[in-house]
């Protein structure tokens, strides 16, 4: 890995330039990639950059005198970057993720959870989700599936799961092929902004996501996904954070906390109506 300037330098000059580049296109922007970008100019190779937006989500998340509104979606940012070398042929699609349930579940309403976020501005409280789980699995039709990654977590489904009826924890079970096949069989994935939110969005699966500190606005929701389905609560603090890893500044996490159990099933229950 190179790590100095002088490093990144010596690497774009000896090893990128001779592979014949034309055109490049940076859909970071970040320290490392200008260091190459521009080294790149120098030697003669163009490259275009992406525009993230980041004043306006300043502007969003300031703690006074918010913008509140629905910025450009981060797929629209790295698309932008592609039409300026002109790749004309991206045709993303933005239709909306059916919510009808799945055909082949008929008599079964197969609900995913994925509790987990990087960040603590997005975790949902945990004892809430056990609540909702509860409050699920008393239905025999529900088959509740719980998703989530490394020890830690496989350790904390494993006990959750073991509490309810109906319940499976699904977490470290699979490689990430077979897991978006379970997510494309589901009727409904309850996500954190997280990861799991994309992945189930890219599974044509419904989602029913919960936020805290960040905001769909930010440009980060579910491709394809209903804002409707967004729940959150209406605080004059939020959203305070884009990556949802600035500490409450309330103290609270009134953002997460106030979001009830029963808010979250009656969604889930709305969407997968047989």
């Amino acid at each position: 890995e190179k790590r100095g300037v002088v490093d990144v330098i010596k690497f774009v000059r000896r090893e990128l330039v001779p592979l014949g580049f034309t055109e490049v296109a940076d859909i970071h922007d970040v320290i490392r990639t200008k260091i190459i970008r521009y080294t790149l100019r120098f030697c003669g190779i163009p490259a275009k950059v992406i525009d993230k937006g980041r004043k306006e989500k300043r502007d969003l998340v300031r703690k006074e005198g918010k913008v509140l509104k629905q910025l450009k979606q981060s797929i629209r940012h790295y698309e932008d970057v592609l039409v300026a070398l002109n790749l004309q042929e991206l045709n993303f699609s933005s239709r909306a993720i059916s919510c009808s349930p799945k055909a082949a579940n008929e008599g079964e309403r197969r609900i995913g959870i994925a509790p987990f976020a990087q960040h603590k501005g997005k975790c949902w409280p945990m004892e809430h989700v056990e609540e909702c789980i509860r409050l699920l699995s008393a239905d025999p039709a529900n088959k509740i599936f719980l998703f989530g990654g490394g020890k830690k977590e496989v350790e904390i489904l494993e006990a959750v799961a073991a509490k309810f009826p109906n319940t499976e924890s699904v977490a470290g079970k699979f490689r990430m092929k077979e897991e978006q096949e379970l997510m494309k069989s589901l009727d409904v994935m309850v996500s954190m902004d997280s990861a799991n939110m994309h992945l189930a969005s890219i599974a044509g699966t419904p989602v029913v996501s919960v936020w805290g500190a960040t905001h769909p606005f930010a440009g980060f929701y579910g491709w394809g996904q209903d804002l409707k389905n967004a729940i959150q609560t209406d605080l004059e603090c939020r959203p305070c954070s884009i990556y949802g890893n600035k500490p409450c500044m309330r103290g609270d996490y009134a953002c997460l906390n106030n979001i009830t159990p029963a808010q979250v099933a009656e969604k889930i229950l709305e969407i997968t109506k047989k």
